[in-house]
């Protein structure tokens, strides 16, 4: 890919969302030039618009992540109607996770893994390295105190130095 890839941004109910065409186009550009792009992405449906509607530190949230993308399809429609040039697609986060490990285990980018039981996790990375050959560099369980998750991320950061 020579040009940066451009995506439209889309106002709905006081949330900005990035239209994607489809999940290619997403994981692209995410990945642009071999530098994969960070921050939080998060899945929006009518719920949780109308959770951050009802409560501000909901919307706080939601507004901080870097990337929230169309994963209900009231709010592909939503963005249709308002926007009719719109060329906008639903993106099951699911969907999007998996596609975003495959391309993991084809460039090698290193994947650390945060969340589930650690039974569970144990057989995620086990999966994603048999199934992708995925390069997990490390874990962590979601059975921790709040900020936790970022002081074993950097850790970690720090134990590769």
């Amino acid at each position: 890919m020579s040009a940066s890839l451009t995506v439209p941004q889309y106002q709905i109910r006081g949330l900005t969302l990035t239209g994607f065409a489809d999940m290619a186009q997403f994981v692209d550009y995410l990945n642009q030039h071999g530098e994969l792009k960070k921050g939080t992405l998060v899945a929006i449906n009518a719920e949780k618009v109308l959770a951050a509607e009802a409560d501000p530190a909901v919307y706080q949230l939601l507004n901080e992540a870097e990337y929230k993308y169309a994963d209900g399809i009231s709010i592909v429609r939503s963005i249709r109607k308002k926007y009719p040039q719109a060329k906008v697609s639903r993106i099951a986060g699911a969907d999007l996770w998996a596609a975003l490990m495959k391309r993991a285990g084809r460039e090698g980018t290193p994947v650390f893994l945060v969340g589930g039981r650690p039974e569970i996790l144990a057989q995620t990375a086990d999966k994603l390295i048999k199934q992708w050959q995925v390069n997990i560099v490390g874990s962590q369980d979601g059975f921790f105190r709040p900020g936790r998750a970022r002081s074993a991320v950097c850790a970690h950061q720090s134990q590769r130095r």
